[in-house]
């Protein structure tokens, strides 16, 4: 899976621009934009709070690519923490 490109997907599908997502996630827009001139894949930590912060998902549902996903709701996200 090219992981830039899934990011760009689901940023475009949001109509977030790349200063958004970085504004969202507390990630530096100039790392971001590292990543694309540098085709670099961000490290796991960085995936993950781009996937939680930035576009409110798991990473799970990030990489769940033309799957039918329950969406998890905050009462689910809940449940689930407890377990």
């Amino acid at each position: 899976m090219d992981i830039l490109k899934r990011i760009t997907d689901i940023r475009e599908t949001r109509g977030m621009t790349i200063y958004e997502l970085a504004k969202r996630s507390g990630i530096n827009k100039n790392t971001i934009y590292r990543w694309y001139d540098n085709n670099y894949t961000p490290t796991l930590d960085s995936l993950q709070i781009i996937c939680e912060k930035g576009f409110g998902i798991s990473l799970v549902e990030f990489f769940a690519v033309d799957c039918d996903l329950i969406p998890a709701t905050p009462e689910i996200k809940e449940i689930v923490e407890i377990w």
